[in-house]
């Protein structure tokens, strides 16, 4: 078994060509320098032992294979990560939250150094081990956590939802792209949970999920746009370290990736 495990999701928007997306997610990566200091070096230490055991637990827990390949220091799974993206060639690449496990000098360092890497345009959404996204806003477009793609045929769009809220400028950012009727793929960090995936996503704990009932009136009006614009045609997402497919609505499929710490890649096919 290798260390990339490719998971291949498929999108028919009766495109004139394929396009092609890979998407990793929640690698949590720590590191750090001697600039950071002696706290920050044992808080780093004491993350990677943290995150040895975690993701073989969350893996027992979804079901999903490792082995000792992947058993192996955060920050190197991140370099094979961009590795793999570089040598898949996409036409764009996601980053759907969670890449490095809180901040730091070193952390932040680590997280530009690998973005820099990336030889594909890329979006990065803001997870909540890197909220707030104030901090990260020279990954983006706009101090609010947005930015986008447009590759010609279908726009991505990534957003900040670390915190179960979104602010009235994403509202406002979202409603202004979609005005040009252009299909629209949304990356996001917390997937959104109703009652057409709440069966299917019971297997994880609420803390995971975005629901409308918990969530202030802007963030419930986010929701139901998601939900309800016939523009948006899916959802990225992460944060669950456990693979989902569900559907939010009858036609539109939302896909939570798996933990990048055993490898995992979303190979997104639109055509």
């Amino acid at each position: 078994m290798p260390f990339i495990q490719e998971n291949i999701i498929e999108l028919n928007l009766n495109l004139k060509k394929e396009y092609k997306l890979i998407q990793i997610s929640d690698v949590h990566a720590v590191t750090y320098n001697d600039s950071d200091g002696i706290v920050d070096i044992n808080e780093a230490k004491k993350a990677e032992e943290l995150w040895y055991r975690q993701r073989t637990w969350f893996a027992a827990k979804a079901g999903e294979e490792y082995t000792h390949l992947h058993m192996i220091p955060s920050k190197e799974c991140l370099d094979i990560l961009i590795n793999h993206i570089n040598d898949e060639k996409p036409n764009a690449a996601i980053l759907s939250g969670d890449i490095i496990d809180y901040y730091s000098k070193s952390n932040f360092k680590l997280l530009k150094d690998e973005c820099k890497r990336i030889k594909v345009p890329y979006v990065f959404c803001s997870g909540n081990h890197e909220a707030p996204i104030e901090i990260f806003s020279g990954l983006t477009d706009t101090k609010f956590g947005c930015s986008k793609i447009d590759l010609s045929e279908f726009k991505l769009l990534s957003l900040d939802n670390s915190t179960k809220k979104v602010s009235i400028e994403t509202l406002n950012y979202i409603n202004e792209e979609l005005k040009d009727n252009k299909p629209v793929i949304i990356v996001m960090h917390i997937p959104l949970c109703n009652s057409f995936n709440k069966k299917e996503l019971e297997k994880f704990d609420p803390y995971f999920l975005l629901t409308k009932e918990e969530s202030d009136p802007i963030t419930n009006e986010f929701i139901d746009l998601i939900v309800d614009n016939d523009n948006i045609k899916m959802v990225l997402c992460g944060h669950t370290h456990g693979h989902s497919e569900t559907y939010i609505n009858k036609n539109k499929l939302q896909c939570s990736a798996s933990s990048g710490l055993i490898g995992w890649v979303n190979k997104i096919i639109v055509k």
